[in-house]
């Protein structure tokens, strides 16, 4: 019996082409092992790496490296974003046995049988080293230039209660700071057709639960003439039976289209919840980003989500602080915008030069114990802000989906609301994937106690 383990790091669109490859090996006859409490020694060890940050890039070597140490008989694939932006310092790392990118990942089952080839033309291909590294040459592209490229999508999420469908890959927006639009590739919308059969595959494995998610999923259908945009995915989806929820993961506000909420209001099964990411709340610095809004833009955004979705509407975002120029007055203009949206969670990122971006040139660059600081102001604004908005949610009914998952000090089982806030149910086993109508009793640290 051939073993498995894999890790993925970095965004939900790398979760799903994880489970993607998951299946592939699966069909390879291949047993998947759990990661966290399995000891067993895997054949295989696959990771699928993140490149947004420097930080990231170092979590990804540190993973490489423990996965080669745990595993010293395993083959060690390398695939990801990391691995489209500096292919050749992992294969630099002995026990690397090769290396493939994010367009490559359609072709896993290639790879597969390259890897299990035992023909002289295959073993040719291996390098005379302690620690062989296959010599698989890369796919030669235009990073710039080059779509998206998509597996043929996932049939199981196994015993999870949700489940990723990714609908587009790609980004052409060219943010000055970020790496993306150049190890993912031009924005690419995946047919109608073909996720709306993946969609009825997942309901028929019993999820209950559907997450659309993608690099920048507002663009979607802008390469195909904006004959559809994101609103039709949920048109379309929304009547397969046994399908209770559907959510976006996280949709930029720049491209968000004008009648998205009012579409989405009209669909009973779309979670009122967006991920929103505003990057900063200065305009100066928006436009330094090139973000393609203002900040009156976007409170206009959210405005109108509140009034169609009501107050409870969850809205949460991604803020970057000490980008290139960031002064005390630019930093303090982004916390009082955070503010006065009211934002339900905020993800902190610190800015991190990425090479072959235009940010990376800017002159003052903000010194690492200034963002640091700002980081620790603005994360304990977001928890102030995400603590007061459950506690309005407090005495209110919710919908919560129950998952396999028991957490908290009396060990309950959880699940999130319709908004997106992670609630312990005292329930048994037997609700699980089940979506129970609750009240919002108390606040209990990270999480909200059902009465």
């Amino acid at each position: 019996m051939r073993t498995a383990k894999l890790i993925t790091m970095g965004c939900k669109a790398n979760q799903y082409d994880t489970q993607s490859m998951r299946e592939t090996l699966q069909r390879n006859g291949y047993t998947v092992l759990d990661n966290e409490s399995s000891r067993q020694q895997a054949d295989l060890y696959l990771i699928n790496t993140c490149t947004v940050t420097n930080v990231a890039d170092q979590k990804a070597r540190q993973t490489i490296r423990r996965a080669i140490r745990q595993h010293p008989n395993a083959k060690v694939l390398v695939t990801g974003c990391y691995a489209e932006s500096d292919r050749a310092a992992i294969e630099d790392i002995p026990g690397v046995s090769f290396v493939f990118g994010n367009r490559e990942k359609a072709d896993f089952q290639h790879y597969l049988d390259l890897l299990h080839a035992e023909t002289p033309s295959a073993t040719e291909t291996v390098r005379q080293a302690s620690n062989p590294l296959l010599s698989i040459e890369p796919v030669q592209h235009d990073a710039i230039r080059e779509h998206a490229r998509f597996s043929t999508g996932v049939s199981d999420a196994g015993k999870r209660t949700r489940a990723l469908i990714k609908v587009q890959d790609g980004c052409s927006a060219f943010c000055t700071y970020c790496i993306i639009p150049y190890v993912r590739g031009r924005m690419t919308s995946r047919p109608l057709d073909a996720i709306a059969e993946e969609a009825r595959r997942i309901a028929d494995s019993g999820i209950k639960e559907i997450v659309i998610t993608g690099v920048h999923l507002g663009a979607y259908g802008m390469d195909t003439g904006r004959d559809r945009d994101i609103a039709d995915i949920l048109a379309r989806i929304h009547d397969i039976e046994g399908i209770e929820r559907i959510r976006f993961s996280s949709i930029e506000p720049m491209y968000f289209p004008d009648t998205l909420g009012e579409r989405m209001a009209a669909l009973p099964k779309c979670m009122p919840h967006f991920h929103l990411p505003i990057q900063a709340g200065s305009d100066e610095i928006l436009r330094q980003m090139r973000r393609r809004y203002t900040t009156a833009d976007f409170a206009h955004l959210v405005e109108n989500l509140r009034c169609v979705f009501g107050d409870d509407v969850g809205i949460t975002t991604d803020i970057m602080v000490g980008f290139p120029g960031e002064t005390d007055t630019h930093f303090e203009e982004s916390c009082r915008f955070v503010e006065e949206i009211g934002f339900s969670q905020l993800h902190v990122f610190r800015y991190s030069p990425r090479k072959g971006t235009p940010a990376a040139t800017y002159p003052d660059q903000v010194s690492p114990h200034i963002s640091a600081a700002r980081s620790q102001e603005m994360i304990a604004l977001g928890e102030r802000l995400n603590t007061a908005f459950r506690q309005r949610m407090l005495g209110k009914q919710k919908s919560v989906l129950i998952e396999a998952s028991r957490e908290g000090e009396n060990n309950r089982l959880a699940g999130f609301t319709d908004n997106y806030l992670r609630v312990l149910v005292d329930a048994p086993e037997s609700e699980i994937n089940k979506i129970q109508r609750v009240t919002l009793g108390a606040l209990e640290g990270h999480w909200i106690a059902a009465a």
